[in-house]
């Protein structure tokens, strides 16, 4: 069974692991990522990569990688990483330059993310699915065809109106989104936990919010499933924590409005991947480039 290297680059923390085509880890390295210079990030991550081929747990099959970057990714390049502070890292090209006998494959982490989803995750069983992660930010990926449509459809960043004014779609219905969308409307919570346990107790402040954040959230599901009609839309992130108490209430505000339209059913499932989803998305560009080669 061959092995690959995965580097899942996030904003906080650059992690490289050893990964096979069963998705076991068998090495793995954590440092916090460099910011501000391509350079120096790109020192780290070589280093990194090196350790791992030069560890015992490399058994000699190792060809390619598999980058997750957090940003707009375009031909293996990262075009912004705004909490990185760079730009035009051409992370692809220089790990292919100083690893010839390698290939390597840059993605944005959502699109990861939604590729390993779906090629072993709770989409596969589905050609087509769609993936969404609500957590500090909102990110997406879409599948068609079991083949990632590589494209930076940073699903945050899309706007909405509240309140007469227009709101990137990942201020309101994000984690930390929530806290302003419940500021916007004189309730008062810390996190998006304590929110959701208002919720869950029936706060009637709360539960108006709560009405606001599902019809925000559930249009722009629904705008996905009648663009792009996925058999399931996968969700992921941090809010899954609290799923129990708004996931069959966002698929019926989603299924309302799609209602009108000749469309699959709106299929929302939980992710699989939410341990270590870094690594397994990385690891899903990882094998995308080996069954390409096959």
């Amino acid at each position: 069974m061959s092995r690959f290297i995965a580097i899942d680059l996030g904003g906080t923390n650059l992690r490289g692991a050893i990964v096979d085509e069963d998705l076991n880890i068998h090495k793995v390295f954590r440092e916090r990522s460099t910011k501000y210079s391509n350079d120096e990030l790109y020192k780290q991550i070589k280093s990194m990569v090196t350790r791992l081929l030069d560890s015992p747990e490399n058994d000699g099959t190792i060809k390619y990688i598999g980058v997750s970057a957090c940003g707009f990714c375009e031909d293996g390049i990262l075009k912004l990483a705004p909490n990185l502070y760079i730009k035009d890292f051409d992370i692809a090209g220089r790990l292919t330059k100083d690893f010839p006998s390698l290939t390597a494959g840059v993605v944005n982490d959502a699109n990861c993310s939604g590729l390993i989803e779906s090629l072993k995750g709770a989409a596969k069983d589905c050609q087509d699915s769609f993936f969404i992660t609500i957590s500090t930010g909102v990110g997406t990926g879409l599948i068609v065809n079991r083949q990632l449509v590589d494209v930076p459809l940073e699903m945050g960043h899309i706007y909405v109106t509240y309140q007469n004014r227009f709101y990137e779609l990942e201020q309101l219905c994000s984690g930390t989104g929530i806290v302003l969308l419940c500021n916007l409307n004189g309730l008062t919570v810390k996190d998006a936990a304590e929110f959701f346990s208002l919720v869950k107790t029936k706060n009637p402040k709360a539960l108006d919010v709560y009405e606001d954040w599902l019809k925000l959230l559930s249009s722009v599901l629904a705008n996905s499933q009648l663009s792009f009609n996925p058999e399931k839309i996968v969700v992921s992130g941090g809010l899954v924590k609290s799923a129990d108490i708004f996931i069959n209430d966002l698929q019926k505000v989603t299924e309302a409005f799609c209602a009108p339209f000749p469309v699959r059913p709106v299929h929302l499932v939980l992710a699989e991947f939410d341990q270590d989803t870094g690594l397994m998305g990385a690891s899903g560009v990882a094998l995308s480039l080996m069954s390409k080669k096959r």
